[in-house]
């Protein structure tokens, strides 16, 4: 199939992982990268309606971690953001931690983090273009200018 006769999106979507990179690639040890639906807010919330989510958490060492949710993700209040002794590159059930239902995986690999939080988005079923989705950056703080 060339460029030219591929189905409508596929393009955006391709941006999209392009964009995921270059989102979480070179961050600092704390920073949270949160996606989700752009319209969702409390009344969805209240209502039960699905909000399908991703967050990438960089910890120490180059380390990812990204989890997929049905809900919406809290961002975590992490003691310690060592990557020492983490099981790398297996997808883990989201038992874990309590807002995140479809799973979690440590990786070093950001193209790998960054084809599953598109195809998360893309084959959900609720999501018809990265245009619907919303997402922030959050740094970590300091406690004293370094």
């Amino acid at each position: 199939m060339t460029r030219d006769t591929e189905p409508a999106g596929t393009r955006e979507w391709s941006d999209m992982t392009e964009w995921v990179v270059d989102s979480v690639s070179d961050k600092p040890v704390g920073f949270v990268f949160d996606l989700g639906p752009r319209d969702y807010g409390p009344a969805e919330e209240e209502e039960g309606v699905e909000a399908i989510c991703a967050q990438v958490v960089v910890l120490r060492d180059d380390v990812l971690m990204l989890r997929r949710s049905r809900t919406v993700l809290h961002r975590l209040n992490l003691g310690d953001h060592s990557a020492d002794d983490l099981p790398l590159e297996e997808w883990l059930d989201g038992e874990h931690f309590e807002d995140c239902t479809d799973g979690y995986i440590f990786t070093q690999d950001v193209d790998l983090v960054a084809d599953a939080v598109t195809s998360w988005f893309r084959d959900c079923g609720l999501v018809t273009t990265p245009d619907e989705l919303g997402c922030s950056y959050e740094f970590p703080d300091e406690l004293l200018p370094g």
